[in-house]
């Protein structure tokens, strides 16, 4: 068996194979009275032996013909010195297809019934053979949900490690791409895989994500979420700075740009690191349509951001403070509609967004066929309410709106998610000090951003540092798919 395993385990508690008696007595404590684990005498010629294997987590049926009856034709024209050489006969001649492994130690045994093996154990032996016989209903692969695209491929991760890894080989039809096995969690051995390509990949690089990847921190791991919280950096940080996605296509371009996929079974989300903030500006889409519509959505997603962050606060502060900076037809279009609002404006802003985040929460948490007509029912009526009801301002029903539609234009929910938090950080310094306030804080947010780094490789790359040769495919879409690193107009059209 040549699959690289980085299982991490205390071998202290192993107990190597005895007798027969021995094996039926240790999983009997193991398992305790589990309803499907399966316990069979079976004969091979003379010599008596157990077949071991949870029936939930195995295919009984195929099984029963691949390996149930082949033992019936085991060692009746021919002599073995001893019983492991039957065992080795066995898989060489019987089982060559179910990829079989030796197993010495009882602990391993029991690990290796746990994931869907099915376990052959012979009187005399000093190992057993376990062979791979496992059956588990898997989602088919469907279009993601999360990050939808009007043209380019319509498939998704699944919560099957074995599909994920395979839409990503099909697409990268390359002899230097490597998946790497960690299995992570005390209490749920859960399958992690790094996929990147050999020699592209830092050194550096690939060594800190193993070392990460090594220190088994967790008791569970159920969700891709999970690892993301082993491979963030120390200092804290709202901003995510590992990507995650459902799109193939999105994990194989990261890939080809030297970066590492970490796969997680049981999860549709693969994760890639390092991460960026441009990441999450960008979109596969980008490059499936001509080049100067690709750039016009980045720089709409950009400007999506700025709206997102800065204009409940820059209403408040120029509403509160800076009244003179405004217009004095639209001062008055805006003084005529507060009229009668009983709360300021910071309060105002601060009632509506609240009453916006409790909506999407329960849009999102609501059974999928009375969600959508929650949310869109809720914001009508209550906005409409309000106004009328003389609570809040028409044109602060405006500013909310374009706010929390901006912040879904991000191609990533979480980097949008995030964002939300920070909104309501400047919200607060703009109702404090106005537009000083809001310099002050984009002033600490910038240094962050700055100081904020994924796996030794800086947050705002590559605007800072500045590189000028990585800046074709940063905010415009110049590099497409048919251009080679050095440049290029495209390829040949024969």
């Amino acid at each position: 068996m040549n699959e690289r395993d980085h299982t991490l385990q205390n071998d202290s508690n192993s107990s190597p194979i005895q007798s027969l008696e021995h094996i039926r007595a240790y999983l009997k404590r193991v398992f305790g009275n589990t309803d499907d684990l399966a316990i069979v005498a079976v004969r091979v010629g003379e010599q008596k032996g157990l077949l071991c294997y949870l029936e939930t987590m195995t295919n009984v049926t195929f099984m029963m013909d691949n390996i149930v009856r082949p033992l019936s034709h085991v060692g009746m024209n021919q002599p073995f010195s001893c019983v492991d050489a039957l065992l080795e006969h066995m898989n060489e001649n019987y089982y060559g297809g179910l990829s079989g492994t030796y197993i010495h130690d009882l602990k391993k045994f029991t690990q290796k019934l746990a994931v869907g093996h099915a376990g052959l154990a012979l009187e005399g032996a000093t190992f057993t053979l376990m062979l791979d016989v496992k059956q588990l209903d898997t989602r088919a692969v469907a279009e993601p949900t999360t990050q939808t695209v009007v043209r380019g491929p319509k498939d998704g991760f699944t919560e099957s490690v074995d599909t994920n890894m395979s839409l990503i080989r099909r697409r990268l039809i390359n002899e230097q791409l490597r998946f790497e096995k960690y299995t992570l969690g005390e209490q749920s051995q859960t399958s992690v895989y790094l996929a990147y390509i050999e020699g592209r990949l830092d050194v550096e690089l690939l060594r800190r994500i193993r070392a990460r990847l090594q220190t088994n921190r967790v008791s569970s791991v159920l969700d891709s979420g999970s690892i993301e919280e082993l491979l963030r950096p120390k200092r804290f940080s709202l901003f995510p700075t590992v990507y995650s996605s459902e799109r193939p296509d999105a994990v194989c371009a990261s890939i080809l740009e030297a970066k590492a996929a970490i796969i997680v079974n049981g999860s549709p989300f693969v994760l890639v690191v390092p991460a960026v903030m441009n990441d999450f500006f960008k979109s596969p889409e980008d490059h499936y349509q001509w080049f100067a519509f690709g750039t016009f959505t980045r720089l709409l997603r950009y400007l999506a951001f700025f709206f997102s962050l800065f204009v409940p606060c820059l209403y408040i502060a120029v509403t509160t403070f800076h009244a003179e900076l405004v217009p004095t037809v639209l001062l008055t279009s805006i003084l005529a509609q507060r009229e009668g609002v009983p709360f300021p404006a910071v309060i105002e802003i601060l009632l509506m967004e609240i009453t916006f985040e409790i909506l999407r929460e329960a849009g999102t948490r609501m059974p999928r066929v009375v969600g959508p007509a929650i949310s869109i029912v809720g914001a009508l009526v209550l906005g409409e309410a309000a106004v009328q009801a003389g609570i809040v301002s028409n044109i602060n029903v405006i500013v909310v709106s374009l706010t929390a539609i901006s912040g879904f234009v991000a191609p990533i929910f979480t980097f949008g998610a995030n964002i939300r938090l920070f909104r309501f950080g400047f919200i607060f310094l703009a109702a404090a000090l106005g537009f000083y306030g809001v310099i002050l804080g984009s002033a600490f947010l910038l240094i962050h951003l700055v100081r904020l780094h994924s796996f030794g490789v800086s947050y705002l790359s590559p605007f800072v540092p500045f590189r000028l040769r990585e800046q074709k495919d940063a905010i415009l879409v110049f590099q497409t798919p048919l251009s080679n690193d050095e440049g290029g107009g495209g390829g040949s059209h024969e």
